[in-house]
């Protein structure tokens, strides 16, 4: 017997063993369909029904809660949800345990498409409505569901677009609840932690100024998944960057996350941000893996992949190096006051689940303060129990929760699972030069090579050359990192601006070695040293496109306030350029 044929004989066994025999002969069902609606909106009853949970639960289970993800894309199943990718490989997906809660459930556990939590409210979709209920599991008084005003958004703040008639979905993460009505219209109501039968308020504005802008529409199928989430001082209150240094949320950070329509791209928008979907964010893998589903939580994204693969990274506007307002640094190497250490956290794979099965069904929560007050959950089926499997988003391992509600498949992690078509990352080779014109002193000009820029992920490889020859260190090319991150834009673009032609507006910084003592050719070296001088690093802006790019290094002529510190800043007569362009 062949490799593969043991492989998959393993793989049954463990199936066997993670389910119960019986289970696997008997448990049958056709699975719910959990289809896409008109325009790629899921249907609004996406049979998740149990959504549960508390918002603080701690573990998984409910315990303190802050605010819950939304999760709204990611929802579950949805369906077949989409696209020839999502391939997946077997018979009809079985459904375990009794039938599915009702629209109104008595317990919420995910947020899905059609159901959410914060630390105050349960929230779920009935009829294109919504309605609300305390969330008891989280210390709040027991009540019944209830339609959240008349159950569609409403009010003065509603100037933009017709007032819906039909809400397909709804995402809620701290003081935020998100609904997407059968238009495609994304409505935000606050406040979702507050008395929201007597104060609850709707908006349909979006975007650029002053979250007055002209409104947010879904433009694109949302088959993987969308999530809002909201980061507060009142709730989440700081976040840690690389160096562990705390910095404050300020008045609130809420964005909207959601997938692209085909699983490969990752986007998020502000209200405050201009009303459109270029922003991308780095998919895991260098922008290569396929997103199943999303959930998101006080500026943490938690992803799961078409092989049951998890990941997690908190990343939004302040964090990541783009709000023009505050002060970052790639080259800082121990806490430095108020400056914001880059690049930003990466995406962090959490354990995969081997003692079950699981789906699509994820969901993240924040339940206190700083980076490790996340919950992650992921609905599974383990020894033959339905339930979900849980933990805070650095333990090691996962727990199991039994709930006892229907859980339907695909099972992401099964035995014969196809996984989707390998791609290459989106890299740009570019070649051209960085040099120096001095206003006093001699101007120092040498080659650079950047064989992978990618629009999306950073960093990218420069690799120097003198005379057209590569400079090496200890017998190697030298390459240094060049990172990046996307500047403030105030004008709309397209969702796919970068494959239109249209530039990127970026910053980054090229990081040099603490000397170049190592460089092999004594000539390199000097040169080297006579450009660069005592810098640690370039810290550059300009823009970039698949045809160039073009970069000139900050200087004290750039405001005194915000992107870099001070002391990184060149003399103006003294600034580094970069140019270079696709071969």
């Amino acid at each position: 017997m062949g490799h593969l044929a043991w492989t998959h004989l393993a793989a049954f066994a463990r199936l066997v063993a993670a389910l119960g025999f019986a289970a696997l002969l008997g448990c049958g069902g056709s699975g719910d369909a959990r289809d896409a609606g008109p325009d790629g909106v899921a249907d609004a009853d996406d049979g998740e029904a149990d959504a549960g949970a508390d918002e603080g639960e701690a573990d998984g289970g409910a315990d303190d809660a802050d605010e819950g993800e939304a999760d709204a894309g990611a929802d579950d199943g949805d369906a077949d949800g989409a696209d020839a990718e999502d391939a997946d490989a077997g018979p009809e997906p079985e459904c375990y345990g009794p039938l599915e809660d009702p629209p109104l459930p008595g317990r919420v556990v995910f947020r899905s498409r059609t159901t959410s939590f914060n630390r105050r409210w349960l929230a779920a979709l009935q009829d294109g409505r919504i309605w609300v209920k305390p969330n008891a599991e989280a210390g709040q008084p027991p009540g019944d569901w209830a339609l959240l005003g008349t159950g569609l958004p409403a009010g003065g703040g509603l100037t933009h677009f017709e007032p819906p008639t039909e809400i397909v979905e709804l995402s809620g993460d701290g003081t935020w609840l998100h609904a997407l009505s059968s238009a495609g219209v994304f409505y935000r109501g606050t406040d979702f932690t507050q008395d929201i039968q007597a104060s609850f308020t709707w908006s349909d504005a979006w975007g650029h100024p002053g979250a007055t802008g002209p409104g947010l529409t879904l433009e694109f199928p949302a088959t993987h998944g969308w999530s809002v989430s909201d980061s507060q001082v009142a709730g989440v209150h700081h976040y840690e960057d690389r160096l562990g240094t705390s910095h404050g949320v300020g008045m609130g950070v809420a964005h909207l996350y959601r997938v692209g329509a085909d699983g490969r791209s990752l986007h998020m928008n502000d209200w405050w941000l201009p009303a459109d979907w270029s922003r991308q964010i780095c998919l895991p893998e260098r922008g290569t893996f396929f997103g199943e589903n999303l959930s998101a939580s006080a500026s943490t994204l938690f992803i799961i992949g078409a092989l049951g693969e998890m990941y997690t990274r908190l990343y939004d506007f302040d964090t990541s190096g783009e709000n023009d307002t505050l002060e970052y640094s790639f080259l800082i190497t121990a806490p430095s006051g108020d400056t914001r250490a880059l690049p930003a956290e990466d995406w962090r794979r959490q354990p995969d689940v081997t003692d079950g099965l699981i789906t699509r069904r994820i969901t993240i929560f924040q339940d206190g303060q700083g980076n490790a007050a996340r919950v992650l959950r992921v609905e599974g089926v383990r020894e033959g129990r339905t339930g979900f499997y849980h933990k805070r988003i650095f333990d090691a391992a996962w727990s199991f929760e039994d709930t006892g509600q229907r859980v339907c498949g695909p099972f992401l992690n099964a035995p014969g699972r196809i996984p989707p078509e390998p791609v290459a990352p989106d890299d740009h080779a570019y070649a051209g030069t960085l040099g120096v014109d001095r206003a006093a002193g001699e101007d120092v000009t040498i080659g650079i090579e950047i064989p992978d820029f990618n629009p999306f992920c950073s960093p990218a490889r420069a690799r120097l050359l003198l005379d057209g020859a590569l400079v090496t260190a200890s017998g190697a090319p030298l390459e240094l990192p060049l990172h990046h991150v996307h500047a403030l834009v105030l004008e709309t673009r397209p969702t796919d601006y970068w494959l239109q032609g249209l530039p990127a507006e970026i910053r980054g910084a090229l990081v040099l070695p603490a000397s170049f003592a190592e460089v092999d050719d004594p000539a390199a070296r000097a040169t080297l040293e006579n450009l660069f001088e005592d810098r640690r690093g370039v810290n550059l802006q300009g823009q970039a496109s698949q045809r160039e790019l073009s970069l000139d290094e900050m200087t004290w002529l750039d405001p005194l306030v915000g992107v870099v510190p001070g002391d990184e800043k060149a003399d103006p007569g003294n600034a580094l350029q970069l140019r270079a362009s696709s071969p």
